[in-house]
């Protein structure tokens, strides 16, 4: 999920923020990070995340008094638990006001796993998943209706036609709650690099370095940056 939240204004403000769109409380937040990705064409991929992530849910609950002393000492381990239940999460240390310090690691392959996605499906700062024949429409009247660019480099690469796509994709804030974050003094810094092989159709990355692999940059630095987005082929094994 792309936001991030710092405690650096009242609670109470945070508190309408957040219980006004309880639909996020349970999600994982960045604020300074560095996030690599390399992808191969045949979908194996290695993943790296070095930053903080804030808990929401834990972040309101804080606020809001509900949880105090021993129990803010309790939830901290839970959440602390909750992240390591992944064993890619190599460090979780705790920084307060629900704002965690954390390294992690993964490597797989889209033949394997279907689907990545970081810190979690419910909130996807950066994810890669393939399209299959039965989805691809679906998501290319997605692009289409959300994207136009992206939808006609797409067509100009001739992958409408391209029996294996995978994408890079993530999540976004609502822009009701980006604004109102925004005006809160919340921040965001980070750099996501993606380095491929592949062949790409289309992404929306800040700069883009030839060669091989190519590199794919995005300088995350406002709440209303778009989240990254690269659609490439995909040659599985014995494709």
């Amino acid at each position: 999920m792309f936001g991030t939240v710092r405690l650096v204004q009242s609670l109470p403000k945070l508190l309408v923020l957040i219980l006004g769109f309880a639909v996020l409380s349970g999600c994982y937040l960045p604020n300074k990070f560095t996030l690599t990705m390399q992808v191969a064409p045949d979908g194996r991929f290695a993943a790296a995340y070095d930053g903080t992530l804030t808990q929401l849910q834990f972040l309101q609950r804080i606020g809001s008094g509900e949880l105090q002393g021993a129990q803010v000492d309790e939830y901290v381990t839970i959440y602390e638990n909750d992240m390591r239940r992944s064993p890619s999460f190599k460090e979780v240390t705790y920084l307060g006001n629900a704002e965690y310090q954390v390294k992690y690691e993964r490597q797989g392959s889209l033949t394997e796993d279907r689907q990545f996605s970081f810190p979690s499906r419910n909130g996807t700062i950066m994810g890669l998943r393939y399209w299959t024949a039965e989805t691809a429409q679906d998501h290319l009247n997605r692009i289409r209706q959300t994207n136009p660019p992206a939808f006609n480099a797409i067509a100009e690469a001739g992958f409408l036609r391209e029996p294996y796509i995978m994408e890079v994709f993530g999540d976004r804030l609502p822009a009701k709650i980006r604004q109102d974050l925004t005006a809160n003094g919340f921040w965001i810094r980070g750099e996501i690099r993606i380095w491929t092989d592949a062949r790409v159709a289309y992404s929306n990355a800040d700069q883009v370095v030839q060669g091989s692999p190519s590199l794919y940059i995005w300088n995350i630095d406002d709440l209303n940056d778009n989240a990254p987005q690269m659609v490439m082929a995909w040659m599985p094994p014995n494709s």
